[in-house]
């Protein structure tokens, strides 16, 4: 079993879902700007939805994903998520993924965010490959990877479905060398 333990940044804490996240998820999911680019899953509509979400996370346990709230220090709000998904212990890979609430963003927060879930990967997860898949419009999420030094690897046409339509996404990587 792996222990996602809370991680602590200057500005920031990423820790596990709680019980208590069930608004946050709910208002988080629900918001067309955080849903925008999330086009593996439909926006969160009603709160059974958002519990879901709570409870996955919550019995994640001996799974191959994770996932951190990211609270701000300053005020202890809860502004996003990071985490990991498909996580391949035996080719010692896994997919980061992460979103950010509106009133959060161009203040630095998820590239803070992601450096430590990164560094949290490489050396404690003991992966060599961290990929992240990004809608190719997504300029913002594009821009921060390739500042984590990730590198573009290829588009996977028509990638998800979503509300009868096909999605391209850009594949990115960055390997522990």
């Amino acid at each position: 079993m792996q222990d996602f333990p809370p991680i602590q940044t200057e500005r920031l804490t990423l820790r596990p879902f709680q019980a208590d996240d069930l608004d946050f998820t709910f208002q988080h999911f629900s918001d067309p700007q955080v849903a925008q680019y999330l086009l593996d899953e439909p926006p969160v509509t009603d709160m059974s939805q958002a519990q879901e979400i709570v409870q996955f996370y919550l019995d994640s346990a001996d799974k191959p994903y994770n996932r951190w709230v990211i609270v701000s220090k300053a005020g202890s709000q809860r502004i996003g998520t990071c985490g990991f998904h498909k996580w391949n212990k035996s080719h010692q890979r896994a997919e980061i993924g992460y979103d950010l609430s509106p009133k959060a963003w161009r203040q630095g927060y998820m590239q803070e965010a992601l450096h430590a879930a990164i560094q949290f990967g490489f050396a404690q997860m003991k992966l060599h490959r961290i990929e992240a898949l990004v809608y190719p419009e997504n300029a913002r999420s594009l821009h921060l990877l390739n500042k984590l030094r990730f590198k573009q690897e290829g588009t996977l046409r028509d990638y998800f479905y979503l509300d009868g339509k096909f999605y391209d996404h850009v594949i990115l990587s960055l390997l522990n060398v």
